[in-house]
């Protein structure tokens, strides 16, 4: 098994285990991948952690899943480091740290004296830890992947195409511009604006089946601060325009939410319709949530790299979609472990729950609906075709009207065959391009079946 092998492993071979904080991810995780996750058995003690591993390493590939992102970083950090320590020591074979949000990557370079570089720090002591590899997504900074040596493959993956698929086909976006927020986010921002581009070329995202949702083609713009003579205030300065245009903040951390409301304020006064925000790793330390409440973005999309949890009764849930992450980590880790690559129905069952808010404290059986009551779009889309499926077997043209008058029949019956065929191409084209899966995509009849059961 692992990077050295040529021939496919089998999930039975591979070791998926949760640090703490991270097991909602890894059991979606190993949902997709086929391999039950396995959680450490870690208690405090004297402000001591005192863990033991939860099953027999011996000689097996082991990918051990840790969010170290916002209060706990340092203490999540540690706990890796001692679960490392006991797979080394239990003879594990590989050991592969699989971390969606590298922590103190912000810190990637000396901007001042007497400071540290804090991410090659962290790299430095991944390796001394006795990890073999580590797997990422959407670095701050690109040049961390040079802190490790090459005894450790690094892989850094991206959420930016499944956040473009998720506006391109849940918001339809008028005239769609990106736009980066500073110059230092002018590659991620391309990036997103590629996947959208893509998108609306091929009018399905990049599926053999076609969406009749394609608008006209997005265009990239950029913000940069300014500071005007003899003023204290830092202004935004655009580059491009937005007038009459949705326009799409793309970032890798939304932190305190400052800068999507500034950036969403400037935004609007240029003259932009509508102002979505798109970041992969969402910390939202202090009063961020506050912030982005009460500022004039639409939707704040983000994905569950970093765990985090909001009041129920708090107004944010309003505006924040997230996506889970674990599409994009099961399809790697498939990759680094030789697994077979997962397939449709396993990309179903764990599908990221969205809407106007993501529990992360959710029912961890997979393929329920999360405590706050939000369902998966394309599971409650499948029980909708599904049962439009029923209801023509047995003969009922629709829901509403008068099935007996023949001419509210034929103009109710067009209009439903236009909403089933934008049903159906907007489901198949989310299932096929989720995590950029192999393997033959799946018709919309299979698809609706995974509802039943």
């Amino acid at each position: 098994t692992g990077l050295g092998s040529h021939n496919m492993a089998e999930p039975s071979d591979i070791v998926l285990i949760a640090a703490t904080g991270a097991e909602s991810l890894t059991d979606e995780i190993g949902g997709i991948l086929g391999i039950p996750p396995a959680a450490i058995d870690a208690e405090d003690a004297d402000g001591e952690t005192h863990l033991r591993l939860p099953c027999n390493v011996r000689l097996r590939d082991t990918y051990v899943v840790a969010c170290l992102g916002g209060a706990g970083v340092n203490r999540f950090f540690v706990e890796l480091s001692l679960i490392v320590s006991g797979l080394r020591r239990a003879s594990a074979a590989r050991i592969t740290a699989v971390l969606p949000y590298y922590a103190y990557g912000r810190q990637a370079r000396k901007h001042t004296s007497r400071v540290p570089i804090s991410a090659a720090d962290v790299a430095s002591l991944l390796e001394e830890m006795g990890v073999d590899g580590v797997l990422t997504l959407d670095l701050h900074k690109e040049e961390i992947a040079g802190f490790f040596s090459p005894r450790c493959h690094f892989a850094s993956a991206s959420c930016q195409p499944a956040a473009a698929r998720y506006l391109h086909t849940q918001r339809q976006l008028r005239r769609p511009v990106v736009v980066a927020p500073h110059a230092s986010g002018v590659t991620l921002a391309k990036a997103f604006f590629d996947s959208l581009a893509e998108l609306h070329a091929s009018g399905d995202g990049g599926s053999r089946f076609a969406s009749p949702r394609a608008g006209a083609a997005p265009t990239l713009a950029m913000l940069l601060p300014h500071k005007a003579s003899g003023s204290e205030r830092r202004h935004l300065e655009l580059i491009g325009e937005v007038r009459g245009q949705d326009a799409i903040i793309v970032d890798d951390i939304i932190d305190s939410g400052k800068t999507i409301a500034r950036c969403s304020e400037a935004l609007l006064e240029a003259g932009a319709a509508r102002v979505f925000a798109v970041a992969t790793h969402g910390i939202f330390s202090e009063e961020s949530l506050r912030i982005i409440a009460v500022s004039d973005v639409t939707t704040v999309v983000a994905t569950n790299s970093v765990p985090f949890s909001v009041p129920r009764d708090h107004p944010v849930r309003r505006k924040l979609v997230v996506l889970s992450a674990a599409p994009v980590l099961a399809h790697q880790v498939a990759k680094l472990a030789r697994l077979p690559p997962p397939s449709l129905d396993q990309m179903a069952a764990t599908f990221p729950m969205t809407g106007s808010f993501f529990d992360q404290r959710r029912s961890r059986q997979l393929g329920r609906s999360s405590s706050s009551g939000v369902v998966s779009p394309l599971r409650e889309r499948a029980q909708a075709l599904h049962l439009r499926a029923y209801q023509e077997e047995i003969g009922v043209g629709g829901a509403e009207g008068n099935i007996s008058d023949e001419a509210e029949m034929g103009s109710e019956g067009s209009r439903d065959a236009d909403r089933d065929a934008d049903l159906h191409a907007d489901l198949e084209a989310c299932m096929v391009d989720l995590a950029s899966c192999s393997g033959p995509p799946r018709s919309a009849h299979d698809l609706a079946s995974l509802s039943s059961g």
